[in-house]
């Protein structure tokens, strides 16, 4: 048994399949889902787990290179666009139109739903390298 980190067996399998450029989403509640995409779903409840507890586990775990989000987010969930990046460190942020930040998500490695429901809580991270 794990001592700590991310105890999910699936999402520890998906973060240790990730390589360099890998893309992983992670996306709220409403977020349209690929019908042939890896999809680990946690919802359980409104707002649990929320986004923010997913990144934070998902930041502690993996080398996070560049992020997107949708530029929609900074109106309508102002505070969590804010948590977000703060959790993911000293990365470039990419801010595109909802439309295209889907459009751009079709070929993700892997997407982690969560049970959030603020709008537009939607962030891609492409995974760095340790070396």
């Amino acid at each position: 048994m794990k001592k700590g980190g991310i105890l999910n067996p699936a999402i520890c399998s998906l973060l240790a399949e990730l390589g360099h450029t890998d893309e992983l989403l992670i996306v709220d509640a409403a977020y349209p889902l690929p019908t042939d995409g890896h999809v680990i779903d946690l919802t359980l409840t409104p707002g649990i787990p929320r986004l923010l507890d997913v990144v934070r586990a998902v930041a502690e775990e993996l080398v996070i290179e560049s992020i997107a989000v949708p530029v929609e987010i900074k109106d309508y969930s102002p505070r969590l666009f804010q948590e977000m990046v703060k959790l993911v460190g000293e990365v470039d942020v990419d801010e595109v139109p909802f439309h295209e930040f889907r459009e751009q998500s079709l070929d993700v490695k892997g997407i982690i739903r969560t049970a959030e429901f603020s709008p537009y809580a939607n962030i891609r991270i492409v995974a760095g390298s340790a070396f």
